[in-house]
């Protein structure tokens, strides 16, 4: 880092207070504000922005913004892609500190609604690697002066460091993941080898009881406890199907997909027609594939707890036009009337379609079964 070259003493408290403000255990939406706000404090500027680079290094997945209100954000529209003088420190991850933007030449200009603005400062921010995880861009400082030398070995330093705590945050986010995903195995393995293994010891023991000299209502009351064990190891098999990793990350759509609803069929007894459209591997990111094979399995957890189906047809296709993975399930179960009350599964499947830039649709009629409708943009 370019602390050396810092000669101003208030100055360098100045940037090793920002990067301990940033040192943080909040989440990475929120820290990567903080990122920005620190930023543009540390150097008096006006207006800041950190662009997330997408994993190919061509645009930018995120613009997170300092300095302009919601209303003015509105009117601007879109958000950048990292075109023009944004995409030059994607192509080019270097500082660069020009004293009027608009002389660059690839300078495009600014978007109806806009505020002007003429000083800049951008500087990459790196992980530990080299990896550029974004750019930092500053503009106009409140004294109207143009950004310094030393403006820039201050924000190149504190990039640096924010790649850094990124890095942290991001690693931390994943143990957790890591961490939950053994807890929920450990979980269904305990529920499949003793829990349900009792249920049947237990439902065992009733039936034999059955064939002894028994008064009618004694028979009634046992019947209806073998009933309910019988509900219950459903219930439990329905829990573990929900709660059960997927151990197939990193391959096809189609291989886990397929391995979904043998699972169903092995575990819930459900007979599934599946079908997956030939190029849906090759157009679906690893995102889109891992939140689409969860989708499923909440949509098939669903049908078990509440449709009483014996039959799901399972349809994975691609919308080219408007490129969307498109998800279809329909079952032959008792179905329902609308209005019904939003449940939770019915709520997971709607708000993770729509992060995903697509939506869920469920049709449904009494006796006829139900058919859920659930698409996501195949790539982020």
């Amino acid at each position: 880092m370019a602390f050396h070259r810092i000669n101003d003493p208030q100055r360098l408290h100045a940037l090793i207070d920002a990067m301990l403000l940033i040192e943080t255990d909040a989440n990475l939406s929120d820290l990567l504000r903080v990122i920005v706000e620190a930023a543009s404090r540390l150097v008096g500027a006006r207006y800041g922005a950190l662009g997330v680079v997408t994993k190919d290094g061509e645009t930018l997945s995120q613009f997170i913004t300092y300095g302009i209100d919601e209303d003015t954000r509105a009117e601007i529209g879109a958000l950048p892609h990292g075109r023009g003088l944004l995409g030059e420190l994607i192509h080019f991850p270097e500082a660069l500190r020009l004293d009027d933007l608009s002389t660059h030449p690839h300078s495009v200009g600014f978007p109806a609604n806009h505020p002007p603005m003429q000083r800049f400062l951008g500087v990459p921010v790196r992980t530990s690697d080299g990896h550029v995880y974004g750019n930092l861009y500053l503009t106009d400082r409140i004294d109207g002066e143009p950004f310094s030398e030393e403006d820039e070995q201050l924000i190149d330093s504190f990039g640096r460091a924010a790649g850094l705590v990124i890095e942290q945050v991001t690693l931390r986010a994943h143990l957790r993941e890591f961490t939950l995903s053994e807890e929920r195995e450990r979980m269904a393995r305990d529920l499949h080898d003793t829990v349900i293994q009792r249920l049947f010891g237990v439902g065992l023991s009733l039936q034999l009881s059955l064939m002894a000299t028994l008064d009618e209502p004694t028979q009634t009351r046992i019947n209806n406890c073998i009933n309910e064990l019988d509900a219950t190891i459903r219930e439990i098999r329905t829990t573990i199907f929900e709660i059960d990793q997927d151990e197939l990350n990193g391959t096809s759509l189609l291989n886990r997909v397929s391995a979904l609803t043998d699972e169903v069929g092995a575990r819930l007894n459900l007979d599934v027609a599946l079908r997956v459209s030939p190029t849906v591997d090759a157009l679906a990111s690893s995102n889109c594939t891992r939140h689409a094979v969860q989708a499923l399995r909440e949509i098939l957890s669903n049908i078990v707890r509440h449709s009483h189906a014996t039959e799901v047809s399972v349809d994975v296709d691609v919308d080219a036009e408007e490129k969307m993975i498109v998800l279809s399930v329909s079952d032959n179960g008792k179905g329902f009337s609308f209005p019904v009350g939003p449940g939770r599964g019915m709520r997971n499947l709607t708000s993770r379609a729509r992060e995903l830039g697509g939506d869920c649709v469920i049709d449904s009629t009494p006796q006829r079964g139900t058919m859920v409708r659930w698409t996501a943009k195949l790539s982020d």
